[in-house]
Protein backbone atom coordinates (compact mmCIF):
# COMPACT_ATOMS: atom_id res chain seq x y z
CA UNK A 1 0.00 0.00 0.00
CA UNK A 2 1.47 3.35 -1.01
CA UNK A 3 2.19 6.08 1.54
CA UNK A 4 -0.67 8.58 1.22
CA UNK A 5 -0.01 12.05 2.60
CA UNK A 6 -1.75 15.42 2.66
CA UNK A 7 0.66 18.37 2.60
CA UNK A 8 -0.51 21.27 4.79
CA UNK A 9 -0.44 24.81 3.41
CA UNK A 10 1.98 26.89 5.53
CA UNK A 11 0.60 29.67 7.71
CA UNK A 12 -2.82 28.12 8.28
CA UNK A 13 -4.24 27.12 11.65
CA UNK A 14 -7.73 26.06 12.71
CA UNK A 15 -9.18 26.99 16.09
CA UNK A 16 -11.97 25.19 17.91
CA UNK A 17 -14.07 27.99 19.35
CA UNK A 18 -17.18 27.95 21.49
CA UNK A 19 -17.78 31.62 22.17
CA UNK A 20 -16.59 31.17 25.75
CA UNK A 21 -13.86 33.14 27.49
CA UNK A 22 -11.06 30.67 26.93
CA UNK A 23 -11.44 29.87 23.25
CA UNK A 24 -12.29 33.48 22.35
CA UNK A 25 -9.15 34.86 23.98
CA UNK A 26 -7.16 32.02 22.41
CA UNK A 27 -8.48 32.95 18.97
CA UNK A 28 -7.52 36.59 19.40
CA UNK A 29 -4.00 35.71 20.58
CA UNK A 30 -3.40 33.31 17.68
CA UNK A 31 -4.56 35.88 15.13
CA UNK A 32 -1.91 38.30 16.40
CA UNK A 33 0.79 35.89 15.18
CA UNK A 34 0.13 36.74 11.53
CA UNK A 35 -1.41 33.35 10.81
CA UNK A 36 -4.51 32.69 8.72
CA UNK A 37 -6.97 31.43 11.36
CA UNK A 38 -10.02 29.30 10.59
CA UNK A 39 -12.50 29.38 13.52
CA UNK A 40 -14.51 26.15 13.80
CA UNK A 41 -17.73 25.84 15.78
CA UNK A 42 -19.05 22.29 16.16
CA UNK A 43 -22.83 22.21 16.62
CA UNK A 44 -23.95 19.15 18.59
CA UNK A 45 -27.54 20.02 19.52
CA UNK A 46 -26.79 21.44 22.98
CA UNK A 47 -29.19 23.86 24.61
CA UNK A 48 -26.84 26.86 24.68
CA UNK A 49 -25.48 26.69 21.14
CA UNK A 50 -27.62 29.33 19.40
CA UNK A 51 -26.63 31.94 21.99
CA UNK A 52 -23.00 30.83 21.89
CA UNK A 53 -22.71 31.05 18.13
CA UNK A 54 -24.33 34.49 17.96
CA UNK A 55 -21.99 35.77 20.67
CA UNK A 56 -18.94 34.25 18.98
CA UNK A 57 -19.68 36.03 15.71
CA UNK A 58 -20.02 39.36 17.54
CA UNK A 59 -16.71 38.81 19.31
CA UNK A 60 -14.89 38.03 16.06
CA UNK A 61 -16.33 41.17 14.45
CA UNK A 62 -15.01 43.19 17.40
CA UNK A 63 -11.45 42.04 16.65
CA UNK A 64 -11.36 43.73 13.21
CA UNK A 65 -8.71 41.23 12.11
CA UNK A 66 -8.72 40.26 8.44
CA UNK A 67 -6.55 37.19 9.15
CA UNK A 68 -9.52 35.51 10.84
CA UNK A 69 -11.71 33.65 8.36
CA UNK A 70 -15.49 33.47 8.63
CA UNK A 71 -16.69 30.98 11.24
CA UNK A 72 -17.23 27.50 9.83
CA UNK A 73 -20.08 25.65 11.54
CA UNK A 74 -19.69 21.88 11.55
CA UNK A 75 -22.61 19.66 12.56
CA UNK A 76 -22.03 16.58 14.68
CA UNK A 77 -25.25 15.99 16.65
CA UNK A 78 -25.15 13.94 19.85
CA UNK A 79 -28.84 14.27 20.66
CA UNK A 80 -29.42 10.62 19.75
CA UNK A 81 -27.10 9.62 22.59
CA UNK A 82 -28.01 12.27 25.15
CA UNK A 83 -31.61 13.20 24.38
CA UNK A 84 -32.59 13.17 28.08
CA UNK A 85 -29.51 14.91 29.44
CA UNK A 86 -29.63 18.46 30.77
CA UNK A 87 -27.18 19.57 28.08
CA UNK A 88 -29.91 18.91 25.49
CA UNK A 89 -33.14 19.51 27.45
CA UNK A 90 -32.03 22.46 29.58
CA UNK A 91 -33.68 20.85 32.62
CA UNK A 92 -31.69 20.16 35.77
CA UNK A 93 -28.75 22.40 34.86
CA UNK A 94 -26.05 22.17 37.60
CA UNK A 95 -26.30 25.13 39.95
CA UNK A 96 -23.77 27.62 41.32
CA UNK A 97 -22.43 25.26 43.99
CA UNK A 98 -22.32 22.10 41.87
CA UNK A 99 -18.86 20.51 41.41
CA UNK A 100 -17.02 21.13 38.14
CA UNK A 101 -17.38 17.42 37.32
CA UNK A 102 -21.10 18.02 36.79
CA UNK A 103 -20.21 19.76 33.51
CA UNK A 104 -18.46 16.71 32.07
CA UNK A 105 -19.72 15.64 28.63
CA UNK A 106 -18.39 12.20 27.73
CA UNK A 107 -16.25 12.32 24.58
CA UNK A 108 -16.67 16.06 24.07
CA UNK A 109 -13.14 16.79 22.85
CA UNK A 110 -13.06 13.49 20.99
CA UNK A 111 -16.10 14.46 18.94
CA UNK A 112 -14.91 18.04 18.40
CA UNK A 113 -11.47 17.01 17.21
CA UNK A 114 -12.80 14.21 15.02
CA UNK A 115 -14.97 16.54 12.95
CA UNK A 116 -12.42 19.36 13.01
CA UNK A 117 -9.66 17.00 11.83
CA UNK A 118 -11.66 16.07 8.75
CA UNK A 119 -12.08 19.78 7.98
CA UNK A 120 -8.33 20.29 8.38
CA UNK A 121 -7.54 17.39 6.06
CA UNK A 122 -9.84 18.78 3.37
CA UNK A 123 -8.49 22.33 3.72
CA UNK A 124 -4.84 21.28 4.12
CA UNK A 125 -4.47 22.85 7.56
CA UNK A 126 -1.65 21.37 9.62
CA UNK A 127 -2.47 22.66 13.10
CA UNK A 128 -5.55 23.03 15.25
CA UNK A 129 -5.82 24.92 18.54
CA UNK A 130 -8.11 23.96 21.40
CA UNK A 131 -8.76 26.10 24.48
CA UNK A 132 -8.24 23.50 27.22
CA UNK A 133 -6.87 24.89 30.48
CA UNK A 134 -4.35 23.28 32.80
CA UNK A 135 -6.93 22.78 35.53
CA UNK A 136 -9.25 20.80 33.23
CA UNK A 137 -9.75 17.47 35.07
CA UNK A 138 -11.34 15.52 32.23
CA UNK A 139 -9.59 12.64 30.42
CA UNK A 140 -9.94 14.13 26.93
CA UNK A 141 -7.99 17.25 27.89
CA UNK A 142 -4.72 15.44 28.62
CA UNK A 143 -1.60 15.76 26.42
CA UNK A 144 -1.62 11.96 26.03
CA UNK A 145 -5.08 12.14 24.51
CA UNK A 146 -4.11 14.91 22.08
CA UNK A 147 -1.06 12.93 21.03
CA UNK A 148 -3.18 9.83 20.41
CA UNK A 149 -5.56 11.85 18.22
CA UNK A 150 -2.64 13.25 16.23
CA UNK A 151 -1.42 9.71 15.52
CA UNK A 152 -4.92 8.53 14.57
CA UNK A 153 -5.43 11.46 12.18
CA UNK A 154 -2.08 10.78 10.51
CA UNK A 155 -2.96 7.11 10.10
CA UNK A 156 -6.53 7.73 8.98
CA UNK A 157 -6.14 10.72 6.67
CA UNK A 158 -2.47 11.14 5.79
CA UNK A 159 -2.39 14.59 7.44
CA UNK A 160 0.26 15.21 10.10
CA UNK A 161 -1.96 17.38 12.27
CA UNK A 162 -0.57 19.15 15.34
CA UNK A 163 -3.06 19.70 18.16
CA UNK A 164 -2.09 22.74 20.20
CA UNK A 165 -3.42 23.72 23.62
CA UNK A 166 -1.84 27.18 24.03
CA UNK A 167 -3.71 27.89 27.28
CA UNK A 168 -2.79 24.61 28.96
CA UNK A 169 -0.54 26.26 31.54
CA UNK A 170 -3.02 28.99 32.43
CA UNK A 171 -5.94 29.34 34.83
CA UNK A 172 -9.17 31.01 33.72
CA UNK A 173 -8.16 34.09 35.73
CA UNK A 174 -4.85 34.26 33.83
CA UNK A 175 -6.72 33.92 30.53
CA UNK A 176 -8.85 36.91 31.52
CA UNK A 177 -5.71 38.94 32.26
CA UNK A 178 -4.28 37.97 28.86
CA UNK A 179 -7.55 39.10 27.29
CA UNK A 180 -7.61 42.56 28.84
CA UNK A 181 -8.51 45.05 26.17
CA UNK A 182 -10.67 42.55 24.30
CA UNK A 183 -14.47 42.67 24.28
CA UNK A 184 -14.83 39.99 26.97
CA UNK A 185 -18.46 41.00 27.43
CA UNK A 186 -18.96 39.39 24.01
CA UNK A 187 -18.13 35.93 25.34
CA UNK A 188 -20.58 33.41 26.79
CA UNK A 189 -19.92 30.98 29.63
CA UNK A 190 -23.37 29.83 30.63
CA UNK A 191 -25.27 26.53 30.53
CA UNK A 192 -28.66 28.22 30.50
CA UNK A 193 -28.38 31.57 28.69
CA UNK A 194 -31.33 33.94 28.79
CA UNK A 195 -32.78 35.32 25.57
CA UNK A 196 -30.51 37.98 24.15
CA UNK A 197 -27.33 36.23 25.26
CA UNK A 198 -27.59 37.21 28.92
CA UNK A 199 -25.92 34.90 31.45
CA UNK A 200 -28.34 33.17 33.82
CA UNK A 201 -26.11 33.84 36.84
CA UNK A 202 -27.24 30.62 38.49
CA UNK A 203 -25.33 27.74 36.84
CA UNK A 204 -21.92 26.18 37.48
CA UNK A 205 -20.46 27.80 34.38
CA UNK A 206 -21.57 31.26 35.51
CA UNK A 207 -20.07 30.59 38.95
CA UNK A 208 -16.76 29.66 37.36
CA UNK A 209 -16.84 32.86 35.29
CA UNK A 210 -17.63 35.08 38.28
CA UNK A 211 -14.87 33.51 40.36
CA UNK A 212 -12.34 33.88 37.54
CA UNK A 213 -12.98 37.61 37.07
CA UNK A 214 -12.71 38.10 40.84
CA UNK A 215 -9.44 36.14 41.00
CA UNK A 216 -8.06 38.06 38.02
CA UNK A 217 -8.78 41.41 39.66
CA UNK A 218 -10.55 42.50 36.47
CA UNK A 219 -14.01 44.14 36.52
CA UNK A 220 -16.59 41.66 35.28
CA UNK A 221 -18.46 43.16 32.29
CA UNK A 222 -20.90 40.24 32.09
CA UNK A 223 -24.66 40.78 32.14
CA UNK A 224 -26.11 38.28 34.60
CA UNK A 225 -29.87 37.83 34.96
CA UNK A 226 -31.01 39.10 38.35
CA UNK A 227 -27.64 40.68 39.09
CA UNK A 228 -26.32 44.15 38.38
CA UNK A 229 -23.32 44.44 36.10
Amino acid sequence: MRDFRIAPIPGRVAALVSGGLDSSVMLALIARRRLRVYPLYVRAGLVWEAAELATLKEFIRSLHNSRIAQVTVLDLPITDLMARDWIVTGHGVPGLRAPVESNYIVGRNLSLLTKASIFCARERIGAIAIGSLGANPFPDARPEFFGAVERAVALGTGLRLRIKAPLANLSKAEVIRRGRGLALELTLTCARPIRGGRHCGACTKCAERMQAFSAAGVPDPTRYAGRAG
